[in-house]
């Protein structure tokens, strides 16, 4: 009897206990990731599990401002990650219409002799009207334009 009772309270106690169940690894089906910088519209995105930046930058349009220059575009992002794109170092650009004699010897390849044969010639012939109108200029070929056509502005 004694044995009988003793049986039945393990079995009551073992029916009562609950037996862990192996723990259900559940991928995450979405990710959030957080685009800031120099996007049009700075914010959080719902992507796939685990994107590439790639993948993230052709959902957002990133602005032309936007240096994508030092971004490894194959990083793969994690959940909650977030992904800032700088912005160029803005250069200001030297008016070939408007610029100073200083202004102008701060170009690459342009010293205070070629400054001022720009600034003579805006004077004599009037204001230029295209960047390439600075070949007219004693003292500047096309290499020597290459070397600061990007930092002019008329």
């Amino acid at each position: 009897m004694n044995r009988i009772l003793i049986f039945v309270c393990v079995l009551a106690l073992l029916s009562s206990c609950t037996i862990p169940r192996p723990f259900d690894f559940q991928k995450d089906q979405t990710f959030t990731i957080t685009v800031n910088g120099a996007v049009e519209h700075p914010g959080t995105l719902i992507t796939d599990p685990y994107p590439t930046v790639e993948e993230v930058l052709k959902r957002v349009n990133v602005l032309p401002e936007g240096d994508l220059s030092a971004i490894n575009l194959q990083t793969i992002l994690h959940h909650k990650d977030v992904l800032y794109i700088p912005f160029k170092k803005m250069i200001p650009c030297v008016s070939i219409n408007s610029g100073s004699l200083a202004d102008l010897d701060t170009l690459i390849g342009v010293g205070e002799k070629t400054a001022q044969a720009i600034i003579d010639y805006r004077t004599s012939v009037g204001l230029f009207q295209t960047i390439e109108d600075l070949l007219n200029v004693k003292g500047i070929g096309e290499k020597t334009l290459a070397k600061f056509k990007e930092r002019l502005c008329l």
